[in-house]
């Protein structure tokens, strides 16, 4: 925070320099306009410097997004590991907002699956893991498309390892029927962003 509050303050110093010398130069030159462009020309290039070298991590520039697809995932895995990819990311003090979309199936009545992502080989503590259920009884037992997503912070810049996983939920302890990308395109987004945190 405090480095990204030094460079607006940095940002801003600059235009006031700037907008100084072009009354400066109104006042004492008028005529001359090529000057005065120059001046612009200078200011455009430092707002050109913060918006996109200083890196989406500070809130400007290009976003950090990845898409990651699958056809015909076809899992019938119950536990496990079901995929897992590398996403770089740019800044430190950034989040890792994931978000799953795809078909999902518990079969097996009275029990439930439980789809998560794990970071480095970890689930999510802060805020919280990233996570859905899926509870089976006999009227909702059929593949459905869901769609969930949540944001981790905490992770170091660099690659980050992540993974899609299916096992159990908390309280249970047989395993379910579960299955994974039926028949259709399955899809995991992962877009690095500042966010903050509510009460």
């Amino acid at each position: 925070m405090k480095t990204f509050t030094t460079l607006l303050l940095v940002l801003m110093l600059a235009f006031v320099i700037s907008a100084h010398k072009v009354k400066k130069h109104h006042r004492h030159q008028h005529g001359n306009f090529g000057k005065m462009m120059d001046i612009i020309h200078t200011q455009n290039k430092i707002m050109e410097h913060f918006l996109h070298k200083g890196g989406y991590g500070f809130g400007f520039g290009q976003p950090n997004i990845r898409q990651y697809t699958w056809n015909n995932m076809n899992s019938n895995t119950n536990i496990g590991k079901l995929r897992s990819f590398q996403f770089r990311k740019k800044k430190s003090h950034t989040a890792l907002k994931l978000t799953w979309s795809g078909s999902l199936r518990s079969l097996t009545n009275g029990r439930c699956a439980r789809w998560y992502f794990t970071l480095n080989g970890r689930e999510c503590s802060s805020p919280g893991k990233v996570e859905m259920v899926v509870y089976s009884h006999p009227r909702n037992a059929g593949l459905v498309q869901h769609s969930f997503t949540g944001a981790c912070q905490g992770i170091p810049a660099g690659k980050v390892s992540i993974g899609f996983h299916v096992g159990k939920c908390a309280g249970q302890s047989s395993t379910q029927n579960a299955y994974t990308g039926w028949n259709s395109r399955s899809q995991i987004f992962v877009e690095e962003l500042i966010i903050g945190l509510g009460n």
